[in-house]
């Protein structure tokens, strides 16, 4: 059963609110669009249990914009999760060759200074 709707009254000043926050923030579409994800961040935020460390995890604050559009992506079809679309960020960020070039090389730079001190 998906895109069931359901109903909401607002007053007024509610609505203008909204109208305004959608009309400064064109990564919401609509009313629906910012409802849907403002209720799916409410509710993910009151169930979040802290998570303990581990090598594969880590947590981040997001800015809200780069949520929503995350959010949306997924609503989108174009990535099947938040944790999806964030791996694959992080990958095209971290992984390109040109980066991993630079990194080694800062390895090697720190590494030949350290061994020079001594």
């Amino acid at each position: 059963m998906d895109n069931e709707r359901i109903s909401l009254r607002l007053e007024a000043e509610d609505l203008g609110l909204i109208d305004d926050f959608v009309a400064k923030h064109p990564e919401f579409s609509n009313r629906s669009h910012l409802a849907r994800i403002a209720l799916r961040y409410y509710i993910e935020k009151e169930s979040v249990q802290p998570t303990k460390p581990s090598k594969d995890r880590a947590a981040a604050k997001i800015p809200a914009v780069i949520k929503g559009v995350i959010d949306r992506m997924v609503e989108d079809g174009y990535y099947s999760s938040v944790d999806t679309a964030i791996e694959d960020a992080l990958r095209e960020f971290f992984l390109p060759k040109e980066r991993l070039k630079e990194v080694k090389e800062s390895s090697f730079d720190e590494t030949r200074k350290a061994i020079a001190r001594l």
